[in-house]
């Protein structure tokens, strides 16, 4: 009994996985943040070609 208390303490104090998931969650906002970033660009991009199209057809 003595032993599975021991390791039960022991899993409630590891904290390895705490900060994997940490990192991962950053790593998250990370990924979103440039997928919003390059999605702006992209759109901003559609629009500029549009009026360049636009002012060589006209």
């Amino acid at each position: 009994m003595n032993a599975m208390r021991c390791l039960l303490k022991d899993l409630l104090a590891d904290e390895r996985g705490a900060t994997a998931i940490e990192y991962g969650l950053i790593a998250a906002l990370i990924i979103v943040a440039i997928l919003s970033g390059v999605t702006a660009v992209a759109a901003e991009n559609d629009a500029t070609y549009q009026l360049i199209e636009d002012a060589i057809v006209t």
